[in-house]
């Protein structure tokens, strides 16, 4: 376990996080259009990547919230009618939070590393605002850490009341005409060619 303090706290472990080669979990109230968009880009290429953040009207948010629905409805030409075939499905799962419900930070990725603190996923948060983070790297800390994410993942869902939206992967299977293990079995090709 390692703690940071100060501006900058992304220096730390966003390299790594935004290098993922298996997973990305994060939960955040807020995120940057930058990085919604290196999220969308990282799940394009088959890495799972799931998001809990929140419904907040800030201009900056509701960009990046912009960024991931877009992600996630396949491009349409000929009047919409048919799937522009050079559009990829991102392996991107969504849970858009009312902001009153939603103050958690916490970001795992890679069963590597797993960092939580105060830091939001915006530039503002990672790079200009003073902060705090504790990063743990031993593998049953991490273990623990992403277990509670998936927790906070069901708890936000099971939680009627808190959910805004829901965005999953049986969404954008549904969109493209493909069945969820269709989709997988997409992902896990896009990834054996990195």
């Amino acid at each position: 376990m390692r703690t940071y303090v100060g501006r900058g706290v992304g220096a730390y472990f966003l390299n790594d996080l935004f290098l993922a080669e298996n997973y990305v979990y994060v939960a955040s109230r807020w995120i940057s259009p930058e990085y919604a968009e290196k999220l969308v880009d990282i799940a394009r290429e088959g890495v799972e990547v799931r998001v809990l953040t929140s419904d907040d009207t800030e201009a900056s948010h509701q960009e990046a919230l912009e960024v991931f629905r877009k992600s996630l409805k396949p491009k349409r030409k000929l009047f919409g009618l048919l799937i522009d075939k050079s559009w990829k499905p991102p392996n991107l799962e969504l849970r858009i939070i009312k902001r009153a419900y939603l103050h958690v930070k916490l970001y795992v990725f890679d069963d590597k590393a797993a960092v939580t603190g105060s830091a939001n996923f915006t530039v503002q948060g990672m790079w200009n605002n003073i902060e705090h983070v504790v990063i743990f790297d031993k593998p049953e800390e991490v273990k623990q850490i992403k277990k509670d994410f998936l927790r906070l993942w069901r708890l936000y869902y099971e939680a009627k009341e808190t959910v805004s939206e829901v965005y999953s992967l049986e969404d954008v299977a549904k969109a493209i005409g493909k069945t969820v293990k269709e989709l997988l079995g997409m992902f896990r090709k896009l990834r054996e060619k990195i």
